[in-house]
C-alpha cells in the first residue's frame, strides 16, 4: 500500500505540471488575471517599499483585479479536476455534459447544509463553539468532498450511501494531497512578495511574472491532487 501511495503521489507531481502542456488554457484562467494584477501593484507602487505594500494592500484598484484572480483561480482548479476526470471516462473535460450533476448537486447542497448550525447558532453560543461544531459536521461528512469530485468528473457510478461506505481514505487523501501542494506553494507566493519590497525594477517584474506561474502551480497541482487523491490507490490515474 506505501508504495501505491507513493506512486500516486508522483502522479500528482507529474500530472499537474502536464496539465499545462495538454490543456494550457486551463492554467491560463488564473495566470492572466494573477499577472494583470501584479502590473496593477506595480503601477500603483506597491513595491516600492515594505510600508508602500502594506499601505495598499487594500487598494480598491488592486482588489479589483484581485477578485478576478481569486475567481480565475476556482476555475482553473475545477477544470483541473474535470480535465483529469473527463480523461479517465473518456470525454472532453469542457463537455459539461458528461458531468454527473446528480452527484455533484446532492455534494454540493449537503456540504452548504453542514455549515447551517455553526452560522445559526453563532450568537447564542460564540464564534469558538459555533466553529466547533462546523468542524465537527465538517469531518463527519468527509465523504463528500469524494462525491464531489467524482461528480465533477463525470463518475455516474458512485453514489451518496457508497462513498460513505468507502471512500473514508478516498477523503482524507484528497484533503492530504491537496495541503501537500499547496501550502509550500502559497508560502513561496507570499515569500515572492516578500522578496520584492524595495527590489530593483527589473527584479520585481522578473519575481512577479514567476509568481504568476507558481499561482498557477497551485492551481493545477491542487486540482489534480484533489482528482487523484479522490480514485481508489488501485486504480491507475490517466495522463
Amino acid at each position: 500500500m506505501f508504495r501505491l501511495l507513493l506512486n500516486r503521489i508522483k502522479a500528482v507531481f507529474r500530472d499537474g505540471v502536464q496539465i499545462w502542456l495538454l490543456a494550457p488554457i486551463i492554467p491560463a484562467l488564473v495566470v492572466l488575471p494573477e499577472f494583470a494584477q501584479h502590473v496593477a501593484e506595480i503601477q500603483i507602487g506597491m513595491f516600492e517599499s515594505r510600508e508602500a505594500g502594506r499601505a495598499l494592500a487594500e487598494d480598491s484598484t488592486r482588489w479589483a483585479f484581485g477578485y478576478a484572480k481569486l475567481t480565475g483561480l476556482l476555475l482553473a482548479l475545477l477544470a483541473t479536476i474535470r480535465f483529469w476526470g473527463a480523461a479517465r471516462n473518456d470525454s472532453q473535460w469542457w463537455n459539461l455534459g458528461s458531468v454527473a450533476w446528480k452527484n455533484l448537486i446532492i455534494a454540493v447542497v449537503l456540504i452548504a447544509l453542514t455549515s447551517l448550525p455553526g452560522t445559526l447558532l453563532e450568537d447564542r453560543i460564540g464564534e469558538e463553539r459555533a466553529g466547533w461544531i462546523d468542524m465537527a459536521l465538517a469531518l463527519a461528512t468527509l465523504p463528500l468532498l469524494v462525491l464531489l469530485v467524482r461528480g465533477l468528473s463525470g463518475d455516474h457510478d458512485t453514489s451518496l450511501q457508497g462513498v460513505f461506505r468507502h471512500d473514508w481514505f478516498a477523503a482524507v487523501r484528497v484533503l492530504a494531497f491537496a495541503a501537500m501542494v499547496w501550502i509550500p506553494l502559497q508560502y513561496l507566493h507570499g515569500k515572492n512578495h516578500d522578496w520584492a519590497f524595495g527590489a530593483p525594477d527589473a527584479l520585481v517584474w522578473l519575481l512577479m511574472i514567476f509568481d504568476s506561474i507558481v499561482v498557477g502551480l497551485i492551481a493545477t497541482l491542487a486540482g489534480t491532487a484533489i482528482h487523484h487523491g479522490s480514485l481508489p490507490l488501485r486504480a491507475q490515474p490517466v495522463s
